[in-house]
């Protein structure tokens, strides 16, 4: 089976050889998936490398009271697990589908193989833990300083920068998928709020949207919002 250029778009892939490449085909598996699955729960055993191939996946934490936050999005190219398989315990957060999509899968012990063997993965690896470190640090601060308009809009403005596809006259194209729960889930606040907040920022001409589709004509816009709330 080969992935083609499919390889080429993940992160932690970046600068492999077309024979590396070969090799990593070799060591996966492919599996389909159809939106509202589970791909893995919280508290499972992480004994696979998720990278999305094709789709949209949230990951999402489950208190014990049984309440749910959305604490990452992610789409083509990412991984979802390398935190966990490097620590070696359990994934500490369920991955649910947003649409209809494709994983590829590298077992555990074929995961700390390649960081064994090839430095260029493994420091690809830290560039992009790094990363999600500080999106989550300045997620948890966002939480705790802005109101639900300011969180909301830095949400949708850090998505927009990371997934949005310029489009027409209506601005970056934000598709992936997410329901008004989902934005809800994601900021801290409940359905209703977010239902008011996003019925005000289209009043006020920051965000459109058909159906699941949203359109942001100025994502600076967008965040000047943030900065001021």
């Amino acid at each position: 089976m080969t992935y083609a250029g499919r390889l080429h778009r993940v992160a932690i892939f970046e600068c492999l050889t077309e024979a590396q490449f070969l090799k990593v085909e070799e060591m996966c598996l492919e599996e389909e998936f159809q939106k509202g699955e589970y791909l893995f729960r919280q508290g499972e055993p992480a004994d696979w490398l998720y990278i999305v191939l094709k789709g949209r996946v949230k990951l999402v934490r489950h208190a014990p009271t049984g309440a749910a936050t959305i604490i990452e999005i992610y789409s083509v190219g990412d991984e979802l697990t390398a935190a966990a398989l490097i620590e070696g315990r359990t994934y500490p957060a369920s991955a649910r589908t947003l649409t209809d999509g494709v994983v590829m899968k590298i077992s555990t012990h074929n995961f700390k193989r390649m960081l064994g063997e090839w430095p260029v993965v493994a420091g690809n690896v830290m560039r992009e833990l790094g990363a999600r470190y500080r999106e989550l640090v300045e997620n948890l601060s966002s939480l705790a300083v802005y109101n639900v308009e300011g969180r909301l809009c830095k949400v949708m403005a850090n998505l927009a920068r990371r997934y949005g596809v310029v489009g027409d006259c209506r601005g970056v194209i934000l598709d992936l998928a997410l329901t008004r729960q989902d934005l809800a889930d994601i900021t801290g606040t409940t359905l209703e709020t977010t239902i008011r907040t996003l019925n005000r920022l289209r009043g006020n001409g920051l965000i459109q949207w058909e159906g699941k589709r949203f359109f942001i004509p100025d994502v600076r816009a967008l965040e000047g919002i943030t900065a001021a709330a």
